[in-house]
């Protein structure tokens, strides 16, 4: 099997790949097109909002999120924070999304972070730990219904 491209989002990876490796996390593949682009063009605009894909042989098959943070606190230092880490479900166990993150703490390091920090759930946990992640704290989630 070749290697994964790994590499920044582009417009025509929507209908590619990426939304469909979404569903791992949440059903998004039906989304429509035209909205799928103004959420894009949004995301786009912003140097702080980057999101990093996997692409293997043509079609997109992972990707991730990065939003970084400037803070008060550290001297107005950057935080990173990772959000929707997700492989196809048909590409897992390839070591994809391990370079998916490496390339996306490599950014953080290079935009300054001083620390890059993310949520999950208890399964997934030593995938984050085995790249160096250390648990300092409790998640807690208010919902607005």
């Amino acid at each position: 099997m070749s290697e994964p491209i790994i590499r920044e989002l582009r417009k025509e990876d929507i209908q590619n790949g990426f939304l469909t490796s979404l569903d791992s996390l949440r059903k998004t593949s039906n989304m429509d097109n035209d909205k799928a682009i103004k959420i894009f063009e949004k995301i786009n605009s912003n140097p702080d909002h980057i999101i990093a894909v996997a692409e293997l042989g043509g079609k997109i098959v992972g990707s991730t999120t990065l939003l970084i943070e400037q803070k008060f606190i550290h001297d107005g230092g950057m935080v990173g924070h990772i959000e929707d880490v997700v492989v196809n479900k048909d590409f897992q166990g390839q070591k994809i999304g391990e370079k998916i993150m490496k390339y996306i703490l490599e950014i953080a390091k290079n935009r300054g972070c001083y620390k890059t920090i993310l949520d999950c759930t208890d399964d997934v946990k030593p995938f984050y730990e085995k790249l160096g992640f250390k648990q300092i704290a409790n998640e807690l989630r208010f919902d607005n219904d």
